[in-house]
């Protein structure tokens, strides 16, 4: 078992423990501490709840939610136990409708560990077992986590039969994520984008993230990159949110694992306290080690980009002015240099329209193909850091770039800097920046 989930399943042992009178009693503190979001104590109350009861209609309940709680902290093993569990009390109750619950509920674990046939198998009991009582909703919520399924595994006709069995009364978030995944790569684009709209008006980040990704697959195919990339953006920054989310949640979950080993509690609370101490001094060795790993690597990063730097500047020194004036040379001839030429004359000062800066790079990618693809080996720019680096190979100086991309002289001086310093991880000029971006 892991450090961390030793650490917090000793929690509620040793600082408190339940104090309760009847099953039902422990079952009622159950609730509020999952209200609370104390999983920990949840799952203890919840032992004793299951250890007292002497209901089947309760060790139903019990065993149910304690599945809940055990499959939502990644305890696949455990949340099987009790979702069985919570099969047998339903069926000595002859309660179907809770079979059928339990049965999709076997399935979903199955489902995280990939197992495949069970899956199936306990989906289609739960379905049998719904359609024989004629729960219709309870027919469309198991169809509907079937659908998910196969969609994973990309088999869109079973899903489609699944999906489109009954009309969907209500555009819930899950439902619209299915049809526009089923849409999209079925190749039916102007269905796929109804139900990418509505995936970017949901509140949950996991679904717009899906979204985004989906419009800008589109609306690459049909070339409206401009489009495409404001959606790759946002796309972008859900990702980096969600991975935000993700952690701190982990970090909160951390105290949430539950340990069904049998403990006396009274007897075994010295040996407990000695495990924690050494489950928080594995913990914290480790975390150290990964600390140093990540740091490690990073100037490792730092050290191969620097080598490579001096690689490029060494040959784009040994060039003779010649050989950069005819590369140079090239650009100028461009329609797109001409166009921001006369933008620079023009006693407006105007900036760059977003066609300008589409042309502009369709003309590096035509006449200089190499240069932007070596620039993003090395970072991954924001769309302000490409454009003055596209200006700065065209050979503009700081004030013009700052015309042209709408921003102070001493902001685009203050960029390149920052970018050497992002790139190289050491403190760099300007000029530095701009003999980089030069040489490649």
């Amino acid at each position: 078992m892991k450090p961390f989930c030793l650490l917090c399943l000793l929690v509620p042992l040793l600082f408190g423990g339940c104090s309760v009178s009847t099953s039902r009693d422990a079952y009622q503190q159950a609730l509020v501490c999952m209200e609370q979001g104390d999983a920990p104590q949840a799952l203890a109350y919840l032992k004793t709840a299951a250890h007292q009861a002497t209901d089947d209609s309760l060790l139903a309940a019990v065993y149910n939610d304690m599945g809940s709680l055990l499959f939502n902290e990644g305890l696949q093993e455990q949340a099987l136990d009790a979702y069985l569990m919570a099969y047998q009390a339903n069926c000595a109750l002859g309660d179907t409708i809770g079979m059928a619950y339990n049965q999709a509920d076997i399935a979903n674990v199955y489902r995280t560990r990939e197992a495949d046939d069970s899956c199936v198998y306990y989906f289609d009991q739960a379905l049998a077992l719904a359609r024989s009582q004629g729960d219709s909703l309870l027919v469309a919520d198991i169809q509907d986590q079937l659908a998910g399924y196969y969609l994973w595994h990309k088999d869109y006709e079973k899903a489609r039969s699944l999906l489109f069995t009954r009309l969907h009364d209500s555009m819930a978030g899950g439902i619209c994520f299915m049809l526009a995944d089923l849409y999209h790569h079925t190749g039916q684009q102007d269905s796929a984008r109804y139900y990418c709209q509505l995936l970017l008006k949901e509140r949950d980040i996991g679904l717009r993230q899906m979204g985004h990704k989906w419009m800008a697959e589109i609306l690459l195919a049909e070339d409206h990159t401009t489009e495409a990339v404001q959606h790759l953006e946002q796309y972008e920054l859900l990702t980096d949110s969600l991975m935000q989310e993700t952690d701190t949640e982990a970090l909160h979950r951390v105290s949430a694992l539950y340990d069904y080993s049998q403990r006396e509690q009274e007897n075994a609370r010295l040996q407990q306290r000695v495990i924690i101490v050494a489950a928080v001094a594995t913990v914290l060795f480790l975390l150290l080690i990964a600390v140093l790993l990540f740091f490690s690597r990073r100037r490792m990063q730092y050290r191969m980009k620097l080598e490579q730097l001096e690689h490029l500047l060494s040959d784009y020194r040994k060039n003779d002015s010649k050989t950069i004036e005819n590369k140079q040379q090239i650009l100028t001839e461009t329609p797109i240099y001409q166009r921001i030429n006369r933008l620079l004359g023009d006693s407006r000062h105007p900036s760059m329209t977003d066609e300008d800066w589409h042309n502009l790079e369709d003309t590096f990618m035509r006449v200089q193909p190499t240069f932007l693809a070596r620039l993003r080996e090395f970072h991954r720019f924001s769309t302000h850091e490409l454009h003055i680096c596209l200006l700065l190979r065209l050979g503009l100086q700081p004030a013009a770039i700052g015309q042209l991309t709408a921003h102070s002289k001493q902001s685009i001086s203050s960029t390149r800097s920052r970018l050497f310093g992002k790139v190289f991880g050491q403190k760099g000029t300007p000029a530095q920046w701009d003999e980089f971006v030069l040489s490649l």
